[in-house]
């Protein structure tokens, strides 16, 4: 795999290898345009760590998502202290 500089650059990365969904967070649920995910349809999760280049708290995590219904793509997040953590929490539980 190439060296990532952005999380815009990784996404545009993973759609190229199959990643296409942008997936959403909402009530407790992934989501995408049609289809909604609980923590149990959740088969693979990567995490990519990202750093502001001009401010080194400027932190945000991309999560690269495969689903039991093959949908595959990615959600951002901020990570530490801007982190959803309600998203936080879903992956998480997902994750075990």
């Amino acid at each position: 795999m190439d060296s990532m500089n952005t999380v815009a650059e990784k996404i545009e990365e993973l759609k190229k290898e199959g990643f296409v969904e942008d997936f959403f967070f909402e009530d407790g649920k992934l989501k995408t345009e049609n289809d909604s995910f609980e923590k149990e349809d959740i088969t693979e999760i990567k995490e990519y760590r990202f750093e502001g280049k001009s401010n080194p708290d400027d932190l945000s995590i991309l999560y690269q998502i495969t689903t039991k219904t093959g949908k595959k793509g990615t959600i951002a997040d901020g990570f530490g202290p801007s982190a959803n953590q309600e998203l936080t929490e879903f992956i998480l539980q997902a994750e075990s």
